[in-house]
């Protein structure tokens, strides 16, 4: 093991148990780094998800601090994100030693500018550019108020971004926001999202089943997963499983209508490990072309077929593993194609090879140089 070195890490939520987006990367770029020598100072901002022990187990201190409520922080010039992440404890603890900083997410960066005046270095983890993010939630939002606060919070994380030119390094989760950062502020790096994949694990051979799965609580894919069974699942006539957190009414009632469509609620982990890796194809589709969707690195690592719209993609290099459609019509062809075609190990290999740069092992190296090339 490497001569040990200590980093401070500020996670805008409590990174256990790594179950959504942004908190995978988290849980599973801490766990990395602790594997390689460095002893983590977490600082997590804890609502809605309980203090996790499992955290002390790779880290070298674990801090908790309650994020802030209250009406008036809606109405505060800084964004509601940034603003209720705040804690003088936090504060004092960053600026006691020369440690530096990784802030995850334009989230927590609210005591970045005091840290950067007591002369520490500091990266931001960008998970989002954050302010079309927020645009495109209160797009694909029903409820009126809820849509205006998103939008208010989009003009207010687009005043506030300029903040993240004064980062040592801003490391970016995809290439598309790579090039924004870049051009906006000249100090970008881009590292691909930390997951728990630490080898592909698709099995060649057929499945007899279409997969769908997502957080289906979340507007946007609940979006999605209503536009795709109206205009291609509904038209099928293989077997569909639909699975994930939380499903609403609506899609309740209306995977209901179709006898050949499966609705699994909330499946545990294993579960959806199983669907995943026993589907024929697993079907994705974005209105957001946000982030790096780990659904997709998920299905590349343990399913066969993968099947994504152009959005789903954008800022990866993974469009050669995937089978990408533009319209439902050509999705209803590609499926009738691929439902026909066994996954081969001709495919295997070439997803292995492509995949080579998104591993843990290869992102920490790069994050270690990043962080103490000095």
């Amino acid at each position: 093991m490497e001569t040990q070195r200590y980093l401070h890490v500020v996670a805008f939520n409590v990174p256990y148990p790594p179950d959504y987006g942004g908190i995978i990367d988290i849980y599973y770029k801490l766990k990395a780094l602790a594997e390689v020598g460095t002893r983590i100072i977490l600082h997590t901002f804890k609502y809605e998800r309980p203090e996790a022990p499992e955290l002390a187990e790779i880290c070298h201190e674990v801090h908790y601090y309650n994020r802030l409520r209250g009406l008036k922080y809606f109405f505060h010039t800084l964004p509601y994100i940034v603003i209720t992440r705040q804690s003088a404890s936090l504060e004092e603890r960053l600026l006691q030693d020369e440690h530096p900083v990784l802030f995850e997410g334009l989230h927590t960066t609210f005591h970045m500018k005091n840290c950067l005046e007591a002369g520490k270095r500091v990266f931001v983890r960008t998970h989002n550019i954050e302010h079309n993010y927020y645009r495109m939630l209160a797009n694909s939002e029903r409820f009126f108020s809820r849509k205006l606060f998103l939008k208010a919070e989009a003009r207010k994380l687009k005043k506030y971004e300029p903040l993240l030119e004064r980062a040592d390094r801003l490391i970016t989760i995809s290439t598309t926001d790579h090039t924004y950062f870049s051009d906006q502020y000249g100090n970008s790096t881009y590292i691909s999202a930390f997951h728990h994949h630490d080898e592909v694990k698709s099995v060649p051979g057929s499945g007899d089943f279409i997969l769908f799965h997502g957080n289906l609580s979340v507007p946007e894919n609940e979006k999605a997963l209503l536009f795709l069974v109206k205009k291609v699942l509904s038209q099928l006539k293989y077997r569909v499983i639909i699975a994930g957190k939380n499903p609403g009414r609506v899609i309740h009632k209306t995977c209901a209508r179709f006898p050949h469509i499966e609705l699994i609620s909330s499946p545990s982990g294993e579960q959806m490990e199983d669907l995943v890796a026993e589907a024929h194809i697993n079907l994705l589709y974005t209105y957001q072309p946000t982030g790096l969707k780990l659904k997709l690195l998920h299905s590349l690592y343990s399913g066969r077929h993968c099947m994504a719209n152009p959005l789903m993609l954008s800022g990866s290099i993974l469009e050669p593993l995937c089978s990408v459609y533009r319209s439902p019509g050509e999705a209803i062809g590609m499926i009738d194609r691929l439902m026909q075609m066994p996954f081969s190990e001709d495919q295997l290999r070439d997803r292995i090879k492509i995949l080579e740069e998104y591993h843990n092992s290869f992102n920490v190296n790069q994050l270690k140089k990043l962080i103490w090339s000095a």
